[in-house]
């Protein structure tokens, strides 16, 4: 009897060390055409990938380098986990001071580095209100930003605004894992489809006007 729960355990654990092989193979390819209908959209495109083996789009558009990849957040259990596209602008012009706003926070944005930063503002009441602003030693001058933010967070997948003296950053939900996969099994399956382009046009070109506000001062 012994053996035989012996054998059974064995071949248990080689068909879940086939599966699991099978899914980051799976992984792997789903990811690598995430930007496949967005390549067109920048001038000098390139492709390469981040120390996590996940796509990095970057390239030129309207003036401005742009860079786009994707993070995988799978750090709070209790929900699906989502896709997040970051959308980064470098700046032509560097700013004076800082600020991210976060909405809907959950202390677990580990793709944010305003949780090592110490400054706070107070919500504008035209902004969204379930959110934070926080600021590294010197807070970008928020009036400039006064209609743009609404707008921006009236998208309920917009998680965040991050403004830096050298680039702008906008972090977007595009996905979400794939419920009976995660609450069965805690694996993170996504959609294999392509980000669409419209979306990752429309983000560019948000994140290029706010670049363009900042740099008028």
């Amino acid at each position: 009897m012994q053996i035989v729960l012996i054998a059974l355990l064995t071949v248990l654990g080689l068909l879940m060390f086939g599966k699991y092989q099978r899914d980051a193979k799976h992984k792997v390819q789903a990811r690598s055409t995430v930007f496949d209908d967005c390549i067109r959209l920048l001038q000098q495109a390139q492709i390469s990938q981040d120390k996590a083996n996940l796509p990095v789009l970057q390239g030129n558009y309207a003036g401005y380098k742009i860079a786009l990849n994707i993070v995988e957040d799978t750090i709070a259990w209790r929900k699906l986990p989502p896709l997040w596209l970051l959308v980064k602008v470098s700046a032509n012009k560097t700013s004076i001071g800082s600020l991210d706003v976060i909405v809907r926070p959950a202390n677990n944005e580990f793709y944010s580095p305003s949780w090592q930063w110490g400054g706070n503002l107070t919500i504008p009441n035209n902004w969204p209100q379930h959110a934070i602003i926080k600021y590294l030693h010197k807070p970008i001058d928020i009036s400039l930003l006064e209609h743009l933010v609404p707008t921006l967070f009236s998208d309920l997948k917009m998680k965040e605004l991050l403004i830096m003296p050298e680039f702008v950053r906008l972090t977007y939900m595009v996905k979400q894992a794939n419920r009976g996969e995660y609450l069965i099994l805690r694996n993170a399956v996504y959609n294999d489809a392509p980000i669409a382009r419209d979306i990752v046009e429309s983000l560019i070109k948000q994140t290029v006007a706010i670049s363009k506000v900042l740099e008028s001062e």
